[in-house]
């Protein structure tokens, strides 16, 4: 994203952890941007919110929010208004969530007209099946909830993206 100009956008970071992309987005909008990450993890929202006042003094401003909440229910903190953001970025935790379809169709709705998003993630060349779906630890390394690409580019049309790639 550095080769666009994203000075006085609003970004919001699904699965923002302990907060490195939620600030290097908080240069990247400036001042008159903001930048709000959501994560279901208290302990990784602990650890962002920690750096506010370095960052703070650091770059002259203050424009970012962290909120706890799952990505499944994005509507349910209120702070997360309808067609509130320009663009919405991940880092591989879609695949994290059960219900990927929820995810996308809350992006959609809190995205202005025009919005993008632009995740990384992982997916699969086929369908997983359902043994490894239902093993722990490769749910947790990011592997048995992978969506086959072409799921996921339907759940995306379906839910409102007209281009998703």
């Amino acid at each position: 994203l550095p080769q666009y100009d994203l000075t006085g956008l609003s970004v919001l970071d699904l699965g923002c952890g302990a907060g490195r992309d939620v600030y290097i987005a908080s240069q990247l909008v400036g001042p008159q941007g903001k930048v709000v990450g959501v994560d279901m993890t208290d302990e990784q929202l602990v650890a962002a919110r920690s750096t506010l006042d370095y960052h703070e003094e650091k770059f002259g401003y203050s424009n970012v929010q962290f909120h706890n909440g799952f990505l499944e229910t994005l509507d349910q903190i209120p702070q997360l208004e309808e067609r509130s953001f320009d663009l919405i970025i991940s880092n591989c935790v879609i695949n994290l969530c059960q219900d990927k379809e929820a995810v996308l169709r809350h992006c959609t709705r809190l995205l202005k007209p025009g919005g993008e998003m632009y995740l990384t993630d992982v997916y699969a060349s086929r369908r997983v099946p359902q043994v490894l779906k239902d093993d722990e630890v490769l749910w947790g390394e990011c592997l048995s909830g992978a969506l086959y690409w072409n799921d996921f580019e339907n759940l995306a049309r379906k839910v409102g993206f007209v281009d998703p790639r």
